[in-house]
């Protein structure tokens, strides 16, 4: 009996220890899942004084030795920091901010790795100015409260193809010089992947010169591809990038005749310029190494 005892206790010792460990795991786990929620409520309470221009609660978000990495400059301190953002809120008095928290990595008890993304958008329209980041942050639990000791805000391309979406539809654009008319159409295609753009007009020769250009997003880089064909054979591609105000499409291609020369390069600025109107003006022209004077800008309203 002692010994069928010693033998129920033995067993019941090593059953044991498994359950215990799990136990230890799952209490870990537990505790990983707080930190994680508290600090993306933190972050959402970061987003909502930001937006709303609460700089006393904002300031309650950093750590009073904090710095700030961000476009080049390092800004320290708490009340460095807010100044800062005070004054971007005052360059962009309608910003708003999105932030998507990707991962949180406890680095200790009251220590945390923070990386994700940031979108500022002027407004919610689709034709907002906007501007792409990355972020890197270590928070500290101070008093009870995760604040930020540190953040690192690197500016990143993400242009998305909705991004153009105001695009869709019939434009038309007249040069009062000349009284030459550019009528354009945009549409999407292929599920919204592709966006296709379709120009035509009449030269001096009385002769309809016809180009069609096909836009579609690159995940990989950030960016949006673009090709043109003319009717008159030229031909280029390139891609487009978004500055926050302008959209600017570097190209490189071929002239529409060979004797024009074998490369060409341009870009092409289109800048939003109300509800239902933009400008287009193609700048930078080199042919075969020569600059060539840059294009009219045309102003495109939208045919209603």
């Amino acid at each position: 009996m002692p010994r069928f005892l010693s033998m129920a206790g033995f067993l019941f010792t090593l059953l044991g220890v498994p359950c215990l460990l799990g136990q230890s795991a799952r209490a870990q786990t537990a505790k990983t899942d707080t930190v994680a929620a508290e600090i993306r409520s933190a972050d959402q309470q970061y987003v909502q004084a930001r937006n709303a221009r609460d700089y006393k609660a904002l300031g309650e978000q950093w750590t009073e030795d904090a710095e700030l990495v961000e476009g080049g400059r390092t800004i320290r301190r708490r009340e460095g920091i807010i100044a800062f953002l005070r004054k971007q809120d005052q360059a962009h008095p309608a910003a708003q901010m999105k932030v998507e928290v990707e991962n949180i990595k406890p680095l200790g008890p009251n220590l945390a790795k923070v990386t994700g993304s940031i979108r500022m958008t002027e407004s919610e329209s689709p034709r907002a100015r906007w501007f792409s980041a990355r972020f890197e942050s270590l928070r500290v639990k101070e008093d009870g409260v995760w604040r930020i000791a540190s953040s690192t805000v690197e500016q990143i391309l993400d242009a998305k193809l909705d991004d153009l979406a105001w695009l869709v539809g019939n434009w038309k654009a007249t040069d009062k010089v000349s009284g030459q008319t550019v009528e354009a159409s945009f549409e999407k295609a292929h599920s919204g992947k592709l966006l296709l753009g379709r120009l035509s007009t009449t030269g001096k020769d009385g002769k309809v010169v016809e180009v069609l250009q096909v836009l579609q997003a690159d995940p990989r880089e950030g960016t949006i591809r673009c090709w043109l064909f003319e009717s008159n054979g030229g031909r280029a591609e390139g891609f487009m990038e978004h500055d926050g105000v302008t959209y600017n499409t570097s190209l490189t291609g071929v002239p529409p005749v060979a004797n024009l020369g074998d490369k060409a390069e341009s870009v092409q600025v289109l800048t939003p310029t109300g509800p239902d109107a933009f400008t287009w003006h193609v700048i930078e022209r080199v042919i075969d190494g020569v600059k060539v004077p840059d294009q009219k800008p045309l102003l495109f309203r939208r045919v209603k």
